[in-house]
This record gives C-alpha cells, sequence and structure tokens, in this order.
C-alpha cells in the first residue's frame, strides 16, 4: 500500500468527525509522513497500523481527551488536539464512533448502544423537565418584577416583596439552566470515559 492509498482509505473512516478535527487529523498525518520522508514510508504505516486501527486510536485519544482532566494522559500513537474543549453532543459523536470502529461483538455492540440509549433519553427527559422549569421560573420572575414595579406608587412594601421575589424567581430560573448545561456535560463526560475504558480494555485484550 502506498502513502496515498493509505491517506485516502483513512480520510473514509475520519469522515464522521467534526470538520475541524478531520481536518486536524489529516494534517497531523501528512506531516507524519512528511517528517519520515518517503523512504520510511513503509515503516510509518505499519507503526500506525492499518487505516481502521489508526482511526480508531485517534478516536480513542480525542474521547480521552475531551472527558480527561489531566489533558496530557492520552497516548502517543494518534494525535491530540490538546486544549479543545468539546460540547456534550461532539463527546456523544465520538463514543459512536469508537464504539462502531472498535473489535466488539456484535452482542457486546448492541447490548452498548441500547444502554448509551436508554441513558440519553433518561437524562434528556430530566434534562428537559429542567430547562422548562427554568425558563418558566425566568419568565415568572421578569413577569413578578414588573408587576412590583407598576405598584411602587400604590405600596411600596408590597412592590418589595414583588420585585424581590421576582429577582429570586429570575435566579432560580438561571441556577436550572446552568445545572442543565453541567448535567449535560456530566453525562457525556460520564458516558466517554465508560466507554473508553470498556474499548482500551478490549483492544488491549485482543493485541
Amino acid at each position: 500500500m502506498t502513502r496515498q492509498e493509505y491517506m485516502e482509505e483513512l480520510k473514509k473512516y475520519l469522515k464522521r468527525l467534526p470538520q475541524e478535527d478531520f481536518d486536524n487529523a489529516i494534517e497531523y498525518f501528512s506531516e507524519y509522513f512528511e517528517e519520515a520522508g518517503p523512504e520510511k514510508e513503509q515503516q510509518v504505516m505499519r507503526e500506525l497500523g492499518e487505516p481502521k486501527e489508526a482511526a480508531r486510536e485517534l478516536f480513542l485519544n480525542l474521547l480521552q481527551e475531551s472527558v480527561e482532566k489531566d489533558q496530557d494522559i492520552v497516548e502517543e500513537k494518534a494525535p491530540v488536539l490538546k486544549g479543545k474543549r468539546r460540547s456534550p453532543g461532539k463527546i456523544i459523536l465520538l463514543v459512536f464512533l469508537v464504539l462502531c470502529a472498535s473489535p466488539v461483538s456484535l452482542a457486546l455492540l448492541a447490548f452498548v448502544f441500547a444502554v448509551l440509549c436508554a441513558v440519553i433519553l433518561t437524562v434528556a427527559a430530566v434534562i428537559f423537565s429542567i430547562g422548562i422549569t427554568g425558563i418558566a421560573a425566568i419568565a415568572g420572575g421578569i413577569v413578578t418584577i414588573g408587576v412590583g414595579l407598576s405598584l411602587i406608587l400604590k405600596s411600596a412594601a408590597a412592590a418589595c416583596m414583588m420585585v424581590g421575589g421576582g429577582f429570586l424567581m429570575t435566579g432560580i430560573g438561571i441556577l436550572a439552566g446552568l445545572l442543565t448545561v453541567y448535567i449535560c456535560k456530566w453525562c457525556a463526560n460520564g458516558i466517554g470515559r465508560l466507554v473508553n475504558r470498556l474499548v482500551r480494555k478490549k483492544v488491549h485484550k485482543n493485541e
């Protein structure tokens, strides 16, 4: 296999990555070959393994980099994009890419997918409920503040109570929104860590 054939096949496995990660990964592998030189292309391909293996290692490293607090705990075999923060949605995408590229049995793959879907649906329902509560609290707080301000000429005490209650409701709504974001990140990171450890253990066992 030539370098060009290797890169073309590798691109097929990496094309589901977000565009920025895809471009950075292709740039990394291209520079890797350039630094080695034409005479060491075959050696580089042996080090990286088959294109599917190189892609899998890349997915694993990107996933681990996304969920680990220590950004330096990564494999050296594939590129890592240090310093990047990924949204929960992109972490879940990496989870599915890792599972699809991993040497796991169909039964185990189906089981993991089923569990992930159940967890994601459950968490989505909880997040939706908290989010709606937060929006309602913010809207109610704003309305209450407006009503309180309209009463300021009639009763200062009532106006202060209404405005204070409005700010309290608005604050609760904002906290609910922040909690929603935190839960999304926590769940995505938890799923990412679980899948990362499961797949790495399976890969090392096969090796």
